[in-house]
């Protein structure tokens, strides 16, 4: 062990960078620029690709990049760049850091946390520990998180840790390279002698989280000034936030940033926006917004020039409709999509009723809806370079449910949630555009979903229904965008077609060049599975694809509703299943639910049964072995277990495929 004068310091920093597509993040120039300072000489290791301007985005801090087949993780990227390195070219250094791009940062200057952790006379050290606990009767020991790992010159020239890397194998899973490596090596090294220390205190946080970076990020930043948070905080799947807090960690941390600190925001939208679905972007960062009907929210951004367009369809509607489009401002200028016989009696209406706001209207073909009205005939309005925010909204009946049997009223609901929420009141547009003012990087806003009465069925716990491949193929085929879809997750776009949106956000909707013909006639439109639905799905991707991010919104008045809505839907669906409550969380008594209600839930058991042999035959025997004798023993054991599960994978991947086929 060997305290460091950080002044004189030499230290090598290992990054692994990982891209799907080769693109490096732009927080990465500044995260490197600060690093560097503290940093003698970098090494970038990619795994898969790496794009022109991200290679030169590197070329400003180091000469050496490697290029590697995107296999085994990062540590199995750490382990080549050693052992390309070489150890008598590593042990020149006092310290060699290994980290990897799951972090960003920093939010305070390396330096300080570099210039406390020279102090500590360890051999080892990371900024966060992982406090130890069991989980599910597997115990997992207290471990250096393994995003940033820094070794001193003597552990870096022990035996033990030429050994370590030079015998490690090459795991294909995160799990296993999780359990393997992560999990393991801090007290393998430990046992071993050596000493290690995190600059956050695990021990701080222990009573509260054993991985307080992921659920407490906002804390460890104000508190400790930790300097690095995880990417991962702002799409991490909700349950696993729901699951351990009031699913809040990712919605502080973003606001601490943006207005405790300096650190760029925009930063985090250019990280996660191009890799990571949207849907959970929005659960994790509560892009949900709720906006006042009677007072107005201060605006700090620039105006934005606005216009709406209504499509109008059904006559026996419009003191509805009228009563709506009182709630625009006299600076938003106002479009009517209608057939031409209609014009007339729409235009005497308004006059007769007091409307005075000025008014365009453009004449459509009856094909397609409101889905044309809005993409073909004022296809023009949008892309006048006029206005840098629109909204659309239509009349609505939904006469189809019914037809099946279903009470108007239900189809009313839909309409009325779609309607108060787009234009509840003149306040409340005058917010929604503030709010587009405000946040530079909101693509759009649309009300929720309707989950009651018969609409329950079909927006939750998705809203695909049987357009998600239809869907995927128009912004696959027809637009070339490319962002994560998932069948097994809500579309995150506005189901009802009503909504307000950056012009910007939504050009190549606009610019594709639709035509009526592109539409079914009103005869052979479907309940789903047409175009028309698969653009009413896509638009949140669409803003996804270019930077921008789609919204919930709801008026104040609203909000009462959908509350005490969401919290009766929950009771009903848990009191229905009160003979499977298991636990007390939401989680454990769904997973209740689900062994309850599966033919096949005999084989969890067994297999749980079987597992636990096993963790004791292991402890009995392998665990005794030499450790070169254990890893041949592991990868031995693994490879049936592996086959089976990629067997498994397949076949689910097939059934998925043909049910989401169907």
């Amino acid at each position: 062990m060997a305290l460091l004068d950080n002044s004189t310091a030499k230290r090598l920093g290992i990054l692994c960078f990982y891209d799907k597509n080769g693109r490096a993040a732009r927080f990465l120039d500044g995260f490197l620029a600060d690093l560097m300072q503290n940093l003698t000489d970098l090494v970038v290791i990619v795994n898969g690709k790496i794009d022109d301007e991200a290679r030169k985005m590197f070329g400003k801090y180091t000469d050496t990049i490697m290029v590697r087949e995107n296999k085994g993780l990062d540590v199995a990227a750490y382990k080549q760049a050693l052992l390309t390195i070489g150890w008598e070219k590593l042990e020149t250094y006092d310290e060699v850091l290994c980290l990897n791009d799951t972090i960003m940062g920093p939010v305070y200057p390396f330096k300080e946390m570099f210039e406390t952790m020279s102090h500590e006379d360890v051999d080892f050290w990371g900024i966060t520990a992982y406090a130890g606990e069991t989980v599910n009767d597997e115990k997992i020991p207290t471990h250096l998180q393994a995003y940033w790992h820094a070794y001193r010159r003597n552990m870096v020239s022990s035996q033990a840790f030429h050994e370590y890397w030079e015998n490690m194998p090459l795991w294909s899973d995160y799990a296993e390279v999780t359990r393997k490596h992560e999990m393991t090596f801090t007290k393998h090294f430990a046992q071993l002698g050596f000493k290690w220390a995190s600059y956050i205190d695990w021990r701080k946080y222990k009573g509260y989280s054993s991985y307080p970076l992921l659920y407490m990020p906002a804390q460890l930043l104000r508190d400790d000034r930790c300097p690095v948070f995880k990417r991962r905080s702002f799409f991490v799947d909700y349950s696993v936030y729901f699951d351990q807090t009031a699913g809040q960690p990712a919605l502080d941390l973003y606001d601490f940033l943006k207005n405790e600190t300096d650190y760029d925001v925009d930063l985090i939208w250019d990280a996660i926006l191009p890799n990571y679905n949207i849907d959970d972007i929005r659960k994790a960062l509560h892009l949900d917004y709720v906006l006042p009907t009677a007072t107005r929210n201060p605006r700090v951004g620039a105006d934005v020039c606005s216009a709406f367009i209504y499509h109008i369809y059904f006559l026996d509607l419009l003191g509805d409709t009228c009563r709506y489009i009182k709630a625009l401002p006299d600076e938003t200028d106002l479009y009517i999509t209608t057939t031409e016989d209609k014009i007339d009696a729409i235009r005497n209406y308004m006059a007769s009723h007091g409307i005075n706001h000025p008014v365009t209207f453009i004449p459509v073909i009856n094909r397609g809806r409101d889905v044309s009205a809005l993409l073909v005939a004022a296809c023009d309005v949008v892309l006048s370079g006029k206005y840098d925010v629109i909204g659309f909204a239509h009349d609505k009946k939904s006469s189809q449910n019914q037809e099946n049997g279903h009470h108007g009223t239900e189809s009313q609901g839909f309409a009325y949630k779609l309607m108060e929420n787009t234009l509840g009141s003149c306040d409340y547009v005058e917010n929604i555009l503030t709010l587009f003012s405000n946040e530079p990087r909101l693509g759009q806003v649309a009300p929720p979903p309707p989950f009651h009465a018969l609409y329950f069925a079909h927006t939750l716990p998705h809203d695909w229904g049987a357009n998600f491949e239809i869907t995927k193929e128009l912004l696959e085929d027809r637009f070339d965008i490319h962002v994560p879809l998932s069948p097994g997750k809500p579309s995150a776009s506005a189901i009802g077609s009503c909504y307000w949106f950056r012009v910007e956000a939504l050009k190549p909707l606009f610019e594709y060049g639709w035509k009526y013909e592109d539409f079914l006639p009103e005869g052979e439109m479907g309940e789903d599975g047409t175009v028309s639905h698969a653009i009413e799905r896509a638009n949140g991707y669409i803003c996804q694809s270019q930077g921008y991010y789609p919204a919930w919104v709801m008026s104040d008045r609203y909000a009462r509703i959908e509350v005490d809505s969401l919290v009766y839907s929950t009771a009903m669906l848990m009191g229905a299943s009160s003979r499977a409550h298991e636990g007390e969380s939401l989680q454990t008594n769904m997973h209740g639910l689900y062994k309850a209600t599966n033919p096949m839930r005999i084989f969890p058991a067994v297999r749980r049964r079987l597992h636990k042999g096993l963790q004791f035959l292991t402890a009995k025997t392998i665990k005794k072995m030499p450790e070169p004798v254990q890893n041949v023993t592991y990868r031995a054991a693994w490879l049936p277990i592996n086959a089976v599960r990629g067997v498994k994978n397949a076949a689910l991947n097939v059934v998925r495929a043909v049910r989401w086929h169907r």
